[in-house]
């Protein structure tokens, strides 16, 4: 089985990209048996600053947290190297997993991987 993330990355070497830098996210398949992943696509977010701000006017992004999370909606997680606490709430009502992880893309799929596989398996046992 495999799933799929999104990662907010400059270089395809590091999850380095903080939210509100995020112009594209590239998108990678992990195979969950083994943790190999490969890259799949990049997907271009178009930033329309006017449209950004929330219903009050105010700049906190709202508008652009849910074009984002619409962009990541098939990916199973979303890493990002920071992420602020309204962003990162509207993403989960969204029901997309945004995680804090500014590592390298290898040591934050192994992390990630782990868990995701641990969390399957405690699934798996609830009755």
């Amino acid at each position: 089985m495999s799933y799929k993330i999104a990662v907010g990355t400059s270089d395809q070497k590091n999850v380095n990209l903080h939210f509100g830098e995020i112009e594209s996210v590239s998108v990678f398949e992990v195979n969950e048996s083994d943790g190999s992943y490969s890259f799949l696509e990049s997907r271009k977010i178009i930033r329309e600053p006017e449209k950004e701000a929330c219903e009050s006017g105010c700049s906190c992004g709202s508008n652009f947290a849910v074009k984002v999370g619409q962009t990541v909606s098939d990916c199973t997680y979303f890493l990002v190297a920071k992420i602020g606490p309204k962003p990162h709430r509207l993403l989960q009502e969204n029901s997309v997993n945004c995680i804090e992880a500014p590592f390298e893309i290898e040591e934050a799929v192994s992390k990630l991987n782990g868990y995701f596989v641990s969390h399957k398996k405690r699934e798996s046992h609830v009755f």
